[in-house]
């Protein structure tokens, strides 16, 4: 009987964190660039029962049958899948479409590339990001919304007096030039530095839509970008959340916490009655 606890109790741990991620997820379902996170729960190894002091002479004991533990939820994995593309006509947005990218095979494994905009932190260390919604601050650096530099190909922020003014274009291949209407005046004042991680899974998931990469950083793309990427400029990457999914997963998920919590309320009017046994 207590396994049963045990069992009952495992699904609404599990359960609980699941309900958490998609929480989260639905509260960013506004955030550009932002990747929803998957919980998958996993079943615990199976436990073979015997039964003990019987077939006493042959060698072995009787098979019970088997007992499963039940489930845990591990970890939170992000879904890397490409998000709308919607116009914004601001002058600092600019959207990833990496959908395009072709597969890349490693050890036997055949995993879909991703690329992100490279930034610096406040604590110097370089992060990626696929939210474009770009800012410039009081130096002339390009910035993210959470106030992060973004990096150029050269690995150093992007700064110039001229950002401030907004007349800018951001071409496809990440060149952003200041003045574009004006010949006598139009110049390039850097590129941004674009980041191809080939298995993105082996990003961890920071603050402010921000990934690092578990081990060696990569190389910022220093030559043209590849085929099957393209930036599009006053445009911002939406969110891959589906609210209507998650929604129902949502109430998907609550139902199973409730029958979970049915079967902890049983077993404990069980064992109130079985209290009583012996009673005069």
């Amino acid at each position: 009987m207590l396994r049963g606890i045990n069992t009952a109790a495992s699904g609404m741990i599990a359960l609980q964190r699941k309900q958490n991620a998609l929480t989260n997820n639905l509260a960013n379902v506004e955030t550009p660039g932002f990747k929803q996170d998957a919980s998958p729960l996993r079943s615990f190894p199976e436990m073979l029962l015997q039964r003990i002091n019987q077939g006493e002479g042959t060698g072995r004991a009787p098979r019970i049958g088997t007992l499963s533990m039940g489930v845990y939820n591990q970890e939170t994995l992000p879904l890397f899948s490409q998000g709308s593309l919607v116009s914004t006509n601001m002058p600092f947005d600019v959207a990833i479409n990496d959908q395009a990218l072709a597969p890349v095979t490693a050890n036997g494994k055949t995993t879909q590339p991703a690329a992100f905009f490279s930034v610096q932190t406040a604590d110097g260390s370089i992060q990626f990001t696929r939210n474009g919604r770009f800012a410039v601050n009081g130096n002339g650096q390009l910035t993210t919304a959470s106030g992060d530099l973004i990096l150029g190909k050269n690995g150093r922020p992007i700064a110039d007096t001229e950002l401030s003014g907004g007349d800018i274009s951001i071409q496809g291949n990440g060149e952003i030039v200041v003045h574009p209407g004006d010949a006598a005046r139009a110049r390039t004042i850097g590129s941004l530095g674009m980041v191809i991680v080939n298995n993105p899974h082996q990003l961890i998931k920071k603050d402010n839509g921000l990934y690092e990469l578990d081990g060696a950083n990569p190389a910022i793309q220093q030559r043209a970008l590849p085929a099957g990427l393209q930036l599009h400029h006053k445009m911002i990457e939406q969110s891959n959340v589906d609210t209507s999914q998650t929604i129902t997963d949502m109430m998907t998920n609550i139902r199973l916490y409730e029958a979970n919590q049915k079967v902890l309320q049983t077993y404990d009017k069980t064992l109130e009655q079985l209290s009583t046994i012996g009673r005069v």
